[in-house]
């Protein structure tokens, strides 16, 4: 694997010329920085001129891979770029958003995921008036004890048998979020034990292997500072490329509840309404949940379409309806302009696979994990 940067030649002179004719370069710098890991920020080095402190600051974020939390930090940059763009009502900012999206898909492993101007149902929805939003106080009370059973987990990459490092001398790691389902078992993406960037082949099966085996999971990181429990993972037991999804074995178990299942595959049609709700490590931070105007847009019988929000270390994290009961595994979203959700003509259109295809895959492939699964859903 040999790193040498993120953007193209052409990439990067669109965005500084964006960065221009937007006024990026006069935004305070702290802004741009905000979120990246301190002590890498205070080694870049300073310059007098705005548009030169600009340029110099994006070489170095594209030059390098990732930091020893397996951050990516030039997509932090360009995150940062495109909120202060909006905030400022620059229609530049989709230039930013859009690069965002891209690299840290690329950066995650995120599978080529569909065209999500096929799904013409995405046009639909902003004629949903007059639903009640409402849920039951007890909602709340569901989502805290569900994401008891999330966790972040963080992958080592191996090539050949050896741990690799980045060009800073850091562990490289891939960050995802997975979750329980039975008293030993984890369901998570394939692409994130894969560790590997978009594009790039496939590990060797002993590399994955130790890649599985290398992996720890931490629960209760649900702000900066929280006191994690850290479990290591032994192995997989069963993982997909096409549904992607891995089945990860814990050493020991958390002594966390497994969730439950969305009885049946959703069907999507002309009268559905069916808001979801994430709990994830968004870029392998502090646990959140998003559960406000998010509905799904579409299904066939192993992907479910929703408008969520979601950010790259989302993959694995849990799609679960109003009851909390997981409907379809998170795999990776796509940025989409032109068109129309809840007012807005930019959104971010996400894909999961759905979790009864995930089990009727078991059923079939590994008929005693699937057993010791459903042990647990009654």
């Amino acid at each position: 694997m040999a790193f040498s940067e993120y953007l193209s030649p052409a990439e990067f002179r669109n965005l500084v010329t964006k960065a221009v004719s937007s006024g990026l370069v006069l935004v305070n710098r702290n802004l741009l920085l905000q979120g990246i890991f301190n002590s890498f920020v205070l080694g870049l080095t300073i310059e007098r001129n705005l548009l030169d402190q600009f340029q110099l600051d994006l070489v170095t974020l594209n030059t390098t891979e990732r930091l020893a939390d397996g951050q990516v930090p030039l997509v932090q940059f360009l995150r940062n770029a495109a909120n202060q763009l909006r905030l400022r009502g620059r229609p530049e900012a989709e230039d930013f958003e859009r690069a965002t999206n891209s690299i840290g898909n690329n950066t995650r492993g995120v599978p080529n995921l569909p065209d999500p101007k096929q799904l013409p149902e995405v046009v639909r929805n902003e004629a949903i008036v007059g639903v009640d939003d409402m849920v039951d106080f007890p909602f709340l009370a569901g989502g805290v004890q569900a994401g008891r059973s999330v966790a972040r987990i963080i992958v080592p990459r191996f090539e050949n048998g050896v741990a690799v490092q980045t060009a800073q001398g850091a562990p490289w790691t891939m960050v995802g979020t997975a979750w329980m389902i039975a008293p030993t078992l984890m369901l998570t993406n394939h692409h994130v034990i894969r560790a590997r960037l978009t594009g790039e082949p496939e590990p060797s099966a002993p590399d994955f292997a130790l890649q599985a085996s290398g992996t720890i999971a931490e629960f209760d990181f649900d702000r900066q500072g929280s006191a994690v429990m850290t479990v290591a993972v032994t192995g997989v037991e069963a993982n997909s490329i096409d549904l992607d999804y891995a089945v990860l074995r814990l050493q020991t178990s958390p002594a966390r509840p497994a969730l439950k299942f969305y009885p049946q595959r959703v069907i999507f049609g002309p009268a559905s309404y069916l808001p979801v709700n994430i709990i994830q490590h968004p870029r392998g931070l502090a646990k959140r949940v998003a559960f406000r105007n998010n509905l799904v847009t579409g299904a066939d019988g192993d992907t479910i379409r929703y408008f969520t929000d979601t950010d790259s270390g989302s993959s694995g994290s849990p799609v679960c309806d109003d009851n909390w009961r997981v409907v379809a595994l998170h795999r990776g979203a796509e940025f989409v302009k032109d068109v129309a959700f809840q007012g807005k003509s930019t959104a971010y259109v996400n894909f999961g696979s759905q979790v009864q295809a995930v089990l009727d895959e078991l059923r079939a492939r590994n008929p005693l994990v699937h057993s010791e699964i459903q042990r647990f859903q009654t």
